[in-house]
């Protein structure tokens, strides 16, 4: 009798392990294939709104001239995040100037960030870096 116990326990430990990680990894739609471990998102996006490379990103969209939403994969709420942005360097002229928000208000939800990018002369279509930790 104690045998049986033990097997079915070994059973339904096993089968609980195999339940549970299938939610530890959450599923990335990744448009560029970037790999950067250490952070959750992170993409290589050029002046028209392209993608280079990716982690964590689904979509990017080119509002206005110097205007980029940024979404996220579903598991990051930005609105709790860090994020960098930097201008690329190639393209990029030297008064460049890169603005982030995080909070989802500029693009309409929280999985967005917003990058906007200019020079002193106003907005400007500029390639960028962004990370988010």
């Amino acid at each position: 009798m104690p045998r049986i116990k033990k097997t079915t326990m070994a059973v339904t430990l096993t089968a609980c392990a195999g339940a549970l990680g299938a939610f530890a990894v959450p599923a990335l739609a990744d448009l560029g294939g970037a790999s950067g471990p250490g952070v959750r998102a992170a993409a290589i996006i050029n002046a028209n709104g392209s993608v280079v490379r990716s982690k964590g990103v689904t979509a990017v969209r080119r509002i206005a001239v110097g205007q980029y939403c940024i979404r996220l994969d579903a598991d990051i709420n930005a609105s709790n995040t860090v994020p960098v942005a930097t201008a690329q360097w190639t393209g990029a002229p030297w008064d460049s100037s890169i603005f982030i928000r995080h909070d989802g208000n500029a693009c309409g939800d929280v999985r967005d960030v917003f990058v906007g990018t200019g020079t002193a002369a106003g907005a400007r279509d500029t390639g960028f870096h962004v990370i988010i930790p």
